[in-house]
Formats: C-alpha cells, structure tokens, sequence
C-alpha cells in the first residue's frame, strides 16, 4: 500500500470518526434527542395535569354558575373556605397541613 492511500484512508477514517462525532454527541446528535424526547414526555405529562386541573375548575364554575347553583357545593365551600357551621355544631379543629410538609 502506497503512502498516498494510507493518508486518504486515514482522512477518511478522520472524517467518518468526525461525523459519527456530532451523530451522536453534536448539538442536535442522538444524544440530544434522547433528552428531547424525554423532556417531551415530561411536558406531556405536565400537561394532561394542568388539563385534568381545568376540567376540574370548569365543573366548579358549572356548579357555581347563576342559575344552576348547587346548594350543596356552596355549603361545603362555605364550611371549608369560610370555616362556617350551624349553631349547635361541635367543630373540631385539627392543624392545617402546610406547604412545606
């Protein structure tokens, strides 16, 4: 094998290992796309969260809604948000859970 062929093939070698180089650890290599994929899926699941959290709020504005109020939502608001009972009732108080815990 001649010298000229030995240099091409070792070029060659030098431009195939260069561009398996980025293939896989470039900016957009298959290593960043795993991690996009990835982060896609989070996102999903962050999402399906946020949508469940909307559809709860919109059945919470249905039930509030003038015309169609659930007496018995308002109640159980009014007993939880605004700490109300009916006279006569014995309340027991128990520590609020705080964020932190």
């Amino acid at each position: 094998m001649s010298m000229v062929s030995r240099l091409q093939a070792l070029g060659l070698s030098l431009l195939v290992l260069y561009f398996a180089f980025h293939a896989f650890a470039g900016e957009k290599g298959l290593g960043r796309w795993t991690d996009a994929q990835i982060e896609l899926e989070n996102r999903k699941t962050e999402l399906a969260d946020i949508q469940q959290e909307i559809d709860r709020l919109r059945v919470d504005i249905r039930r509030l809604t003038p015309g169609s109020v659930d007496p018995d939502y308002v109640e159980a608001l009014a007993r939880d948000k605004l700490a109300f009972a009916y006279p006569g009732e014995i309340v027991l108080l128990t520590p609020e859970r705080s964020s932190a815990n």
